[in-house]
């Protein structure tokens, strides 16, 4: 029996690392993002500050919870001391520091890390990982990060934070310009089937 093809990997190029509430969303957006990411459109990550926030989760939510988040490779951020988990975590680097420091003072500028709400530096954990593994960005529907967007995108260039329709049209323009390329060169062999055209989302102006 022929083995069955195997899945192409993030034709888009795009990588997008999901907040901690995202794994269990069923709204369209995400529940389509998560279906491009199955077909191998999109490639969609978690870092380790999503498991450490699970691990507060009530015991009836945490088995679910964390076997929907084991679906997603997990990036392993630098340790951060009292929130990092030792065996899933690494050494950081003076540039690691920076960046972490840097993006708690824009996510939350009137707050002091020392003495910061453990969801709060999580947040920053989340952002700074995804940045450090070269993320193009993240998704969350975390209002005070994503009015933070502007900001992060100056410090730190070709990151930016998504809600999870944004991300979709973003995604959705780039299979578009994939089909058609296809189209125009067919030599670049077959796409997944899905979505065609008529199935890509349309995303109000």
């Amino acid at each position: 029996m022929a083995a069955a093809a195997p899945v192409p990997h993030n034709l888009t190029g795009l990588t997008f690392f999901i907040d901690t509430h995202i794994i269990d969303a069923m709204d369209e957006a995400t529940l389509c993002l998560k279906h491009l990411g199955d077909e191998g459109w999109i490639d969609l990550q978690r870092t380790d500050a999503m498991d450490t926030e699970l691990a507060d989760a009530p015991e009836e939510k945490w088995e679910r919870l964390t076997e929907a988040s084991a679906g997603y490779p997990e990036a392993l951020g630098p340790m951060v001391w009292g929130q990092s988990r030792w065996d899933s975590s690494v050494f950081g680097s003076e540039e690691d520091r920076i960046r972490l420091d840097d993006a708690f003072a824009i996510l939350f500028p009137n707050a002091d890390r020392a003495t910061a709400r453990d969801n709060h530096i999580r947040d920053a954990m989340h952002v700074s990982t995804a940045i450090r593994y070269g993320g193009y960005g993240f998704i969350t529907r975390e209002r005070r990060l994503l009015n933070k967007a502007p900001a992060i995108a100056t410090r730190f260039p070709g990151f930016r934070m998504w809600s999870p329709e944004a991300a979709l049209a973003e995604a959705a323009a780039r299979i578009r310009g994939l089909r058609e390329l296809h189209r125009r060169e067919p030599n670049r062999g077959d796409l997944p089937a899905w979505p065609a055209e008529t199935d890509l989302p349309r995303i109000p102006e």
